[in-house]
């Protein structure tokens, strides 16, 4: 398992990371990505981050076409927050 990793800055990161996720689910549920999952993480006032965990075959086209800027391996996820 891998998480995808989007980071937002700023006074609206959080709102913009929330509506990123809405577009995120769309696309998964589009594209018929299986077993993935996402969510949003809030670190401090300025920073927050979109995720979605899946294994590396699975999110083979969210990679593709959504561009992540970071990867987490499965043994990080509880460092960053990220509960699946």
């Amino acid at each position: 398992m891998i998480a995808c990793v989007w980071d937002y800055y700023g006074t609206d990161s959080f709102g913009t990371a929330e509506h990123f996720e809405k577009h995120l689910k769309e696309f998964i549920q589009i594209r018929n990505v299986l077993n993935c999952t996402t969510g949003v993480q809030k670190n401090g006032t300025t920073q927050s981050f979109v995720w979605c965990v899946g294994n590396k075959d699975s999110l083979n086209l969210v990679i593709t076409y959504l561009k992540p800027k970071h990867f987490i391996p499965k043994e990080n996820f509880i460092e960053f927050g990220i509960k699946v």
